[in-house]
C-alpha cells in the first residue's frame, strides 16, 4: 500500500509551513517477487530485466528472490498462514495455491494487455486456468518434454533421423536398433535409450500414461488417477521393455541421477533420452563436442508444464500489473527463456532470431506448440509434485522384476490416501 507521511497527511497547513510549500509524496513501491531455484545464469537475466523496468518506471523497484526448490513451495505455504505471501511468484501448481486463498482471477487484467500479446501466449494453460481456477496467472517459461539424440550415433548405425513427430512404437523401435556392441567385445556398449532414473523418470513415465490416455486429476482438482489402472499398468511395461536398451537393464533407473545420465549421454553411451532441452547448456560444459551432435526429436507423446507468474491478491495490483506487461515483452521473454535452456510459451517466435537461428530451439518450440504434446491438467491441479514419488517406486519395482498390476494397484492406493489428507 503506497504510504503517506502521516505529519503532511494529517496536518496539511503545519506540513505546508514546515517543508516550503511541497506537496506530500508517496514513498516508492517495492514489489516482492519470488523463484524457486533456477540456473544462475537465469536469474541473472531475470534481475536485469527487473533493473531495466525499475529504469523505465521509477518509483516502483521490484525486490526479487530465489528460493531452492526443495523448499519454495513449504516457503510459500508459510508466507500464506502468516499472511505475508509476495506480490508475485512463480509456480505452475495453480489450485495448490487457489485452495491457500491467495490467488486473484486476473481476467480484468488480461483484457488490459494487448490483443497481440495474448493472442501470442500458448493456448493450452490459459484453457485449462479458465476452466477451472480462473486467470490467475501469467506465462513466463515453458518446458516441453522431447526427445535428446545424438546425429553421429544415428548416422554410424545407418538410421535416418525421422522428420515427423514419432510415436512410442518407433522409439522403442529405434531405441533398439541404436543399442550395439561398438567395440566387438560380445557385450552392447551403446544403448538406444537412457533412463533418467530415481524419481524424475516419472515423468517419461507420465508422457506414456497421458498418450495412453491417462489423468491424474479432473478440472476440478479431483485425484482420479485410480480410473486409469489399465493406462498406468500399460505405463509401467512400457518401461520396463525400454528398459533392455539402457545401460544397466532391469536395474537401469534404480538409483540413477539426471547428472548420471546427462555423464551417458556426454559420453557416447546413449543414443537418446527424454528430457526438457537444459541439455543443450549442460552438454556444453561436459562434453562441447557431444553438444554439436545434439539433436531433438518431435514426438507425439509430449508432455508439456508452464512455470507461470501468479499475482495474488497484493495491494500493489497496478505496479504488479506494469511489471507483467514489460516482461511479457516478445524479446524479453525470449532471452529470459534461452538463458534458462526453457522454451518461450507464445506463439509468435518461431522468426525470433534467438530461435531461428537454432534448430534445436526451433524444435522445442514447435514441440511445445503442437496439440499432441498436451498440457496434462494434472499438473496445475492437483498435487503432483508431491504425489509423483509413488509413480517413481511402482516404475522401480517393475523394472526390478516386480507384477505391474500390484505396483499400480500399490501406488494408486498410496497416492490416493496421500491426496485425501492434504
Amino acid at each position: 500500500m503506497r504510504k503517506i507521511k502521516v505529519l503532511a497527511a494529517a496536518l496539511p497547513l503545519i506540513g505546508t509551513l514546515a517543508f516550503g510549500g511541497m506537496p506530500a509524496m508517496a514513498e516508492d513501491v517495492t514489489l516482492r517477487l519470488w523463484t524457486g531455484g533456477f540456473a544462475k545464469e537465469g536469474q541473472r537475466t531475470l534481475r536485469e530485466i527487473i533493473s531495466a523496468f525499475e529504469a523505465e518506471n521509477p518509483g516502483i523497484k521490484v525486490e526479487y528472490t530465489a528460493i531452492a526448490w526443495d523448499k519454495y513451495r513449504a516457503q510459500i505455504s508459510t508466507a500464506a498462514t502468516l499472511g505475508e505471501v509476495p506480490d508475485m511468484w512463480v509456480d505452475g501448481l495453480m489450485m495448490v495455491w487457489q485452495d491457500a486463498g491467495i490467488t486473484a482471477d486476473n481476467a480484468d487484467l488480461y483484457d488490459r494487455l494487448s490483443p497481440e500479446t495474448v493472442a501470442a501466449f500458448a493456448p493450452a494453460p490459459l484453457d485449462v486456468m479458465e476452466q477451472s481456477v480462473g486467470l490467475v496467472s501469467f506465462p513466463l517459461m515453458g518446458l516441453a518434454w522431447t526427445i535428446a539424440y545424438n546425429r553421429e550415433l544415428f548416422a554410424e548405425r545407418g538410421i535416418e533421423v525421422p522428420a515427423e513427430p514419432i510415436n512410442l512404437k518407433q522409439l522403442m523401435e529405434l531405441s533398439e536398433q541404436l543399442t550395439f556392441d561398438r567395440d566387438g567385445d560380445g557385450r552392447n556398449d551403446v544403448y538406444g535409450y537412457g533412463l533418467i532414473g530415481a524419481r524424475l523418470s516419472s515423468h517419461f513415465w507420465n508422457m506414456i500414461f497421458y498418450k495412453l490416455g491417462g489423468q491424474w486429476a479432473d478440472l476440478e482438482g479431483t485425484l482420479i488417477v485410480d480410473q486409469y489402472r489399465d493406462q498406468f499398468i500399460e505405463a509401467l511395461v512400457y518401461m520396463r521393455e525400454i528398459a533392455e536398451f539402457t545401460p544397466g537393464g532391469e536395474t537401469a533407473a534404480v538409483g540413477r541421477t539426471y547428472e548420471s545420465t546427462r555423464a551417458l549421454f556426454a559420453q557416447e553411451r546413449v543414443a537418446m533420452v527424454a528430457d526438457v532441452g537444459e541439455i543443450a547448456t549442460v552438454l556444453t560444459d561436459l562434453s562441447p563436442e557431444v553438444a554439436e551432435k545434439l539433436g531433438f526429436l518431435r514426438i507425439d507423446f509430449g508432455l508439456n508444464s508452464f512455470d507461470n507468474v501468479l499475482l495474488g491478491k497484493t495491494q500493489h495490483r497496478e505496479e504488479a500489473f506494469k511489471f507483467i506487461e514489460f516482461y511479457t515483452d516478445r524479446d524479453r521473454m525470449v532471452r529470459f527463456n534461452d538463458s534458462m535452456g526453457s522454451i518461450t510459451p507464445r506463439t509468435d517466435v518461431a522468426d525470433h532470431p534467438t530461435i531461428a537461428g537454432n534448430e534445436n530451439s526451433e524444435t522445442l518450440a514447435a514441440q511445445l506448440a503442437d496439440p499432441s504434446g498436451s498440457l496434462h491438467p494434472g499438473l496445475l491441479l492437483s498435487p503432483y509434485a508431491a504425489l509423483r514419488p509413488h509413480v517413481w517406486d511402482a516404475v522401480a519395482e517393475v523394472l526390478l522384476g516386480g507384477d505391474p498390476a500390484e505396483a499400480a494397484d500399490k501406488a494408486i492406493a498410496t497416492m490416493t490416501k496421500q491426496f485425501a489428507q492434504q
